[in-house]
């Protein structure tokens, strides 16, 4: 898979070291990073030698959490059985409600509950969970505010990835992963990410 020269619309950072300062990477994604390279060039370096993975939790941390958390749940969505669950639907409408009214402390609250029901499995729990900790309080109304570490919503928005990605047939798994990534460049440019309505 190609990735383009030019930076990405939506990634604020200008080098990769910026964005892997923050994210967990296997020893052989870190292997391929420079000082010099841009975001897009060691992404681009993770998928030519098939870091898959690395490359997915790489482009959670690179782009802003509502543009990512709008990616995880278009996985999500692609990945899902012809006849998902009604919770799973809930936990995906919650946080794709919360991508559109970031603001309303309401919504990211009832990503909680949805992620809750859910009992914290599969992606579209991720998604909603990564919403829910994208920032604001995470303790209950009424108590002293808690706030989220930085890294919470970005890792949720890579295991949101990662749980779609997997749950599927092994030996396909390598062609959803680039279809997960192709999906993560469109939204980085600012792009919907090729979810079709």
């Amino acid at each position: 898979m190609d990735v383009q020269a030019e930076p990405f619309r939506k990634v604020a950072e200008k080098r990769a070291t910026d964005i892997c300062a923050r994210v967990a990477l296997s020893a052989a994604a870190r292997a391929f990073l420079a000082p010099s390279l841009s975001p897009q060039g060691y992404l681009g370096l993770l998928l030519g030698n098939e870091h898959y993975a690395d490359a997915a939790r790489f482009l959670s941390f690179a782009l802003p959490i509502r543009e990512g958390v709008w990616w995880s749940c278009v996985v999500a969505r692609v990945n899902l059985p012809s006849e998902p669950p009604a919770d799973t639907l809930s936990a995906l409408q919650a946080a794709e409600a919360w991508v559109y009214s970031p603001e309303d402390d309401g919504i990211r609250r009832k990503c909680l509950a949805c992620a809750e029901a859910l009992k914290f499995d599969g992606a579209a729990s991720y998604a909603a969970l990564a919403a829910f900790w994208s920032g604001g309080s995470m303790a209950p109304e009424g108590l002293p505010e808690v706030v989220p570490d930085p890294s919470l919503g970005p890792t949720g928005v890579g295991a949101a990835i990662l749980l779609a990605v997997t749950n599927g047939p092994p030996v396909q798994m390598n062609d959803r992963f680039r279809d997960a990534i192709a999906r993560g460049i469109e939204v980085a440019n600012g792009g919907n990410g090729g979810l079709r309505g």
